[in-house]
């Protein structure tokens, strides 16, 4: 896996290649995206028992506030995932976290124009500084 930087002077850095093991014939990016929703379901479950027996208010409105930041976070990563594949790229992951976003897409190389490609779309769609963003090839 390769990873690239992606900053506001279009410039491209190589941050790391990493030797992974083969993961017997299941495909990685549908694995993780259920994965992922299986991880956020867990995670909605304990802030709406939360919501429901909550002791006092502050904790039943954290736990709503927490849910539907769950919720725009999925809706955004899907977002951007479909513009990536739009733009002619089998598959994509993005990880978004506050302020900075890991984007996984699916090939063995990416020009640096691909990247800035992606890079454009998440910082877009997710108001991510390039400079935050982090682009990685997976076959």
């Amino acid at each position: 896996m390769r990873n690239a930087k992606a900053d506001s002077s279009n410039a491209v850095q190589v941050v790391s290649k990493i030797e992974e093991e083969p993961l017997n014939n299941v495909d990685f990016f549908m694995e993780y995206r259920l994965e992922r929703d299986k991880m956020r379901s867990e995670q909605s479950d304990v802030l709406r028992e939360s919501i429901k027996n909550g002791q006092t208010e502050e904790i039943r409105k954290n736990a709503q506030a927490n849910i539907l930041k769950i919720l725009q976070e999925k809706e955004r990563e899907n977002e951007m995932e479909s513009l990536i594949r739009a733009k002619g790229f089998s598959d994509a992951l993005v990880f978004c976290r506050d302020s900075s976003a890991s984007i996984l897409v699916r090939g063995s190389t990416l020009s640096q124009n691909e990247v800035m490609q992606v890079a454009d779309i998440v910082s877009r769609i997710g108001n991510i500084k390039k400079e935050n963003i982090t682009i990685s090839v997976k076959e």
